[in-house]
């Protein structure tokens, strides 16, 4: 695969949301990002079981239009991060591949790699009806995933 030029991230690699509110230490060559969005459906997944008790993730899944909604992220410059490390840490049920996103610069879409959902969904998955997992654990009082 080629190594792409943005990478859009909607989940628990955005800034903010790794361990202890921090960022992911992985991603410490990440380039410049700014607010982004991308269509499908959101769903957040709980980690370890099925009942969230050590968090939650995010899955996008890339659906027909009249499924999708806004998903809400940030866009990247790619930088220098290892992509091998970051694919190895998202596994196997997620795919790296390119979708349009829009929001980069303000000239309209881009396209960006994104970690989309390629498995079925587990029980226990809750559709996010606004497209913005940050949000969603706001709301919910719940607690991103930390890799515990």
């Amino acid at each position: 695969m080629t190594r792409p030029t943005h990478l859009f991230f909607y989940g628990i690699l955005q800034e903010g949301l790794g361990p202890d509110g921090g960022d992911w230490p992985f991603l410490a060559g990440l380039g410049m990002g700014a607010p982004a969005t991308t269509t499908g459906a959101l769903y957040a997944i709980p980690a370890a079981g099925g009942e969230g008790a050590t968090g939650w993730f995010p899955a996008l899944v890339l659906t027909q239009a009249r499924y999708s909604t806004v998903v809400h992220g940030m866009i990247h410059d790619a930088g220098e991060v290892d992509l091998a490390v970051v694919d190895a840490f998202e596994g196997a049920e997620y795919t790296r591949q390119p979708v349009q996103v829009d929001g980069w610069d303000g000239f309209g879409e881009t396209l960006a790699d994104a970690y989309v959902w390629t498995a079925d969904l587990p029980d226990g998955a809750e559709p996010i009806a606004s497209g913005n997992f940050a949000e969603w654990l706001a709301q919910t009082g719940r607690r991103p995933w930390s890799g515990e």
